[in-house]
């Protein structure tokens, strides 16, 4: 059963609803994922932007250009990943100019690309974003990247940022990416600096006409409170008690009842829910999980659908959590 794919106007082009975010903690997994990534109908790629994915864009790289499918592949990458100094114990900070031309040469260098279809970085609120705006946008005008989202900008910086964009000839803000869009709700973001998908960002995704791309590994889908959730999920405390039980329990139990009717399980609850969001969106998935046991559970959430009454009673339940 092919990925199901959904139109993204902001970016110009349609994705599959599932796209692959390869992993360095399992580099094994990468050329073998692809191929049967591929075969699913996917066509999407997600690369990190932390320390040691260089492995990760480099075997993307060398499927890609083995398989001849550059062209029929969305490459997202994330730029201007704050750093550690070691000597000095303290953060580097990068977002700047600079580090947006020396991370987009990297990531086309590694991946032997002429182009990557979509870079994005997080944000600094103290730091003026306008040299850095302008920055991709030269890369832009060369013809390295294509399109530019964000991820933990609130919502004044995101409207800012892309009203500078349009005013100097780009096209704007395209996506926006987040850890925090889940059906079940949370007590608390990933990371204490992550922002949630609230209703002001909601807002700016539709009044922008933003594409989202989610991440929904079982950490951000809050598998935790149905059991069976990626061991992952639990590597650190604070992943699982976000997800607090009393809070989502009402929830817990429409879901699992509806899961039971469609003959699904909750898991495919969640994600279809995320996808059926008034805005198009794409699902971010580990590779490993794409191709591991759980793939055919991938597979049926791209392609399933609830009804307005479904998501109307999801949507009840979840808003009195």
């Amino acid at each position: 059963m092919p990925i199901r794919r959904v139109e993204l106007p902001s970016l110009g082009r349609s994705l599959s609803n599932l796209m692959a975010a390869p992993s360095s903690a399992q580099p094994d997994t990468h050329e073998a994922g692809l191929d049967a990534y591929r075969s699913l109908g996917g066509n999407a790629i997600h690369l990190h932007g932390e320390g040691g994915e260089e492995h990760s864009r480099r075997v993307v790289g060398e499927w890609l250009r083995s398989r001849g499918v550059r062209a029929e592949f969305f490459i997202c990458t994330q730029i201007c990943h704050d750093s550690w100094d070691e000597v000095e114990k303290k953060p580097i900070y990068r977002f700047a100019p600079e580090a947006v031309r020396e991370d987009v040469i990297a990531d086309l260098q590694l991946l032997g690309a002429d182009y990557l279809d979509l870079v994005y970085l997080d944000d600094h609120p103290s730091r003026p974003f306008e040299s850095v705006i302008e920055a991709l946008r030269d890369e832009m005008a060369i013809g390295h990247v294509r399109g530019v989202g964000v991820r933990n900008w609130m919502p004044d910086r995101i409207r800012a940022a892309h009203a500078h964009a349009r005013a100097l000839g780009m096209p704007g803000i395209s996506a926006l990416l987040t850890t925090e869009l889940a059906l079940p709700v949370a007590t608390a973001p990933l990371w204490p600096e992550y922002l949630p998908f609230d209703d002001s960002i909601r807002q700016v995704v539709l009044d922008l006409g933003l594409a989202v791309l989610a991440h929904a590994s079982d950490i951000c889908l809050g598998e935790c409170l149905f059991g069976d959730e990626d061991p992952f999920a639990g590597l650190r405390p604070h992943w699982v008690d976000r997800w607090d039980p009393s809070a989502n329990s009402a929830l817990v139990q429409r879901v699992r009842l509806l899961a039971a009717e469609r003959d699904v399980t909750p898991r495919e609850i969640g994600l279809t829910w995320i996808l059926s969001r008034p805005f198009p969106v794409v699902t971010m998935i580990g590779l490993p999980e794409l191709v591991g046991p759980r793939r055919a559970v991938y597979e049926r959430a791209s392609q399933l659908t609830l009804s307005e009454a479904e998501l109307a009673a999801l949507n009840n339940v979840r808003r009195a959590a």
